[in-house]
């Protein structure tokens, strides 16, 4: 199931729930050489360090939000996917579109520019 901010995965014989938003992309940004600018770049030079590293910052995050020690760590993850059939199996797919989806706002962005650029006029 995937939502705005979640997307719920099995994985690892247990179904997971995977966050997207701020606090996420906060922990994946401090803890590995990655900025959101390189994001795109970073998946598609090395796709099987990012990916994995995205998933397991999104997994972790979860755990962190509710203080919560995880049972697992970034190679668990890693040995999961490679399970379930590696970088182009379901299970990573459904993470990229769930994360995909989170960063595509939807709201008409001239709007956004016309509103900012009132307020600021005030």
């Amino acid at each position: 199931m995937i939502n705005k901010k979640t997307v719920k995965i099995v994985l690892g014989g247990e179904e997971r729930t995977f966050y997207f938003g701020l606090g996420f992309l906060g922990m994946f940004v401090e803890n590995t050489n990655s900025t959101l600018e390189s994001l795109e770049t970073d998946i598609s030079t090395n796709p099987f360090k990012t990916i994995p590293e995205l998933m397991y910052y999104s997994l972790l995050y979860g755990y962190v939000r509710n203080d919560v020690k995880p049972a697992f760590n970034k190679f668990h993850l890693i040995e999961w996917i490679d399970e379930d059939g590696g970088l182009e199996s379901e299970t990573v797919l459904t993470f990229l579109d769930g994360l995909t989806n989170s960063m595509d706002s939807k709201l008409p962005k001239d709007e956004v520019k016309k509103k900012v650029r009132k307020a600021a006029k005030k």
